[in-house]
């Protein structure tokens, strides 16, 4: 499907007269941007494999609007329903529009107390979320990660070693409280508007699994591809900051508190999947392989020195 046809299509479901659209970016939904003759809105579109998280997006930010949070608002089709299906265009054939939001993206370390307390409001308002959240699985977090390394031919012995790294994350990480989580939390996904609230964006990775992870991704004080020894302690102060905001509505445990350091390596196992099976295995290298396995090698032994000085 090119763009006019598109644009007509939208056009047909929606009372918006859309005259413009312009391609965005690709993960896990391909985004485009839309013009009418007086505003501006977003297209998302999805896979049909992940319909599920499109339905549980659509009612949690139903839920949230209804509870004054600040989310992006979804615009409703002519006959008022909330997403509507594309009749041709490859796989990508379920589709949300939303107003675009005006605003900029935040700074998380000079704004991390104020964005914690935010988010401690989210994780407060999810507790009365009347519907099941979708819980994720050990294969989407790690595992996915491992099998994509053998798919790469890549040294077997280092597979095994990122293995029980992965296990061993995961020992502890399942034992941890289980509530609302964002899953995807970081300032590229949220938007700060006139007001000053922080409007949050792309939910698609939302569960019922771990609230100390949208902890441990907005504390994240790391680089993703060069490590350097400091990092632990930088992320262990911007932790503080966050949390100084988020524990004026929400607690965590000691072991949720500790288990940020864990769900930093996670987010390596998780966004190099994700990466891959948007993009296809092309899209890495051995020389990615290697260096990522440095990382989290060098992660895991940081991570032990540390808890054993806390």
């Amino acid at each position: 499907m090119d763009n006019d046809a598109l644009i007509q299509e939208i056009n047909r479901s929606y009372p918006l007269e859309i005259l413009h659209i312009e391609f965005h970016r690709e993960m896990i939904g391909r985004v485009y941007f839309l013009r009418s003759r007086h505003h501006k809105y977003v297209l998302k579109m999805y896979r049909s494999s992940k319909k599920d998280d499109v339905l549980q997006t659509i009612r949690i930010l139903d839920f949230l609007h209804t509870n004054s949070y600040p989310v992006a608002t979804i615009v409703r089709k002519n006959d008022n329903s909330s997403y509507f299906s594309l009749s041709c265009q490859e796989n990508w054939n379920i589709a949300i529009i939303y107003d675009y939001e005006e605003g900029t993206m935040p700074d998380g370390k000079i704004e991390a107390e104020h964005i914690g307390q935010q988010i401690g409001e989210l994780h407060q308002v999810m507790k009365r979320y009347p519907h099941k959240l979708i819980n994720r699985t050990k294969n989407e977090y790690i595992n996915d990660y491992i099998t994509i390394m053998g798919e790469m031919d890549w040294d077997s012995e280092k597979i095994q070693e990122l293995k029980l790294y992965g296990d061993e994350l995961w020992k502890r990480i399942s034992k941890l409280p289980t509530s609302f989580c964002h899953g995807d939390l970081h300032t590229g996904n949220m938007i700060r508007n006139q007001s000053g609230e922080y409007v949050l964006l792309d939910w698609d990775d939302a569960s019922g699994d771990y609230p100390s992870m949208d902890v441990a991704y907005m504390s994240d004080d790391t680089h993703f591809n060069e490590f350097h020894p400091s990092m632990y302690d930088r992320t262990m102060r911007l932790f503080e900051r966050f949390y100084s905001g988020y524990s004026r509505t929400c607690s965590l445990s000691g072991n949720e508190c500790n288990a940020i350091f864990d769900f930093i390596a996670v987010r390596h196992f998780q966004i190099i999947s994700r990466i891959v099976r948007s993009q296809g295995l092309s899209s890495i290298s051995i020389a990615f392989c290697e260096e990522q396995y440095n990382w989290l090698t060098k992660w895991q032994k940081l991570c032990l020195r540390g808890a054993a000085n806390r």
